[in-house]
């Protein structure tokens, strides 16, 4: 072999040695924003369902008769509780804020129905509700970019059952269907005292409902005017025997 065909050779050799290693190069991903124009309506999705799952059981209340609307109060308890611990995007927060105050007004007004307010507070109540579900639809169709027409809901109704009804309020209980006590409060937040538990299948008197809908003001059992709050989501509400 020619010395200049050994050098060239040579130096072949030592570049391919000298050559970098190729390396993996990890592969892109990318997030999708729930709040474009593609992801936006599936997530508006997942919260109009809890609103049609509510509209279900307001239609339901407004065919049942008082004595038999504490179950299905629970029910819409339950949905608004789903509503309430459902994540959304930023771009979604007003719609679930507008959702969460309609299902606290018509809740609000069912239990004051059965407390028996007056129909003037009735009347406040199920046109508030009706006011809020517009709201909610126009934020909906804002989301969109729909053109809509607000529907009537299916807010209760409370004025032609109320006339169809005895006047004699039903006497609702707020009963511990747990294992474990329940705390009773003097005031209607977890940050107040403890004053009193309410024992697993104990009843307490409900006298009324914060606004939020929240906590029901109770009666302590066995204690006669003596009185506490307790959070809604953690009884079951049923009608008192007379």
């Amino acid at each position: 072999m020619k010395p200049s065909t050994v050098l060239l050779f040579g130096l072949l050799i030592s570049a391919c040695a000298a050559a970098p290693q190729a390396t993996a190069i990890p592969p892109v991903t990318s997030t999708i924003d729930p709040c474009s124009s593609s992801a936006l309506p599936g997530e508006v999705d997942k919260v109009h369902k809890l609103l049609r799952e509510f509209d279900d059981a307001s239609l339901l209340a407004t065919n049942t008769p008082r004595d038999q609307l504490p179950p299905v109060i629970s029910d819409m308890q339950r949905i608004r509780r789903a509503t309430e611990d459902q994540i959304v995007p930023p771009c979604l927060g007003t719609l679930k804020q507008l959702l969460m105050k309609h299902m606290n007004t018509v809740i609000t007004t069912l239990v004051a129905f059965l407390g028996g307010a007056d129909q003037t507070t009735l009347n406040q109540g199920a046109d508030l509700a009706r006011q809020q579900h517009n709201d909610y639809a126009l934020e909906y169709a804002r989301l969109l970019g729909l053109t809509v027409v607000v529907p009537a809901t299916s807010t209760p109704d409370l004025s032609a059952s109320a006339t169809a009804l005895p006047a004699t309020p039903v006497a609702l209980g707020a009963t511990n269907s747990t294992s474990a006590n329940i705390n009773l409060y003097s005031d209607p937040s977890v940050d107040s005292t403890v004053v009193a538990v309410l024992f697993a299948d104990q009843t307490a008197h409900v006298l009324t409902q914060s606004p939020d809908g929240q906590w029901l003001k109770v009666e302590v059992p066995g204690q006669t005017n003596q009185f506490a709050w307790v959070q809604t989501a953690s009884v079951t509400l049923a009608p008192l025997a007379p």
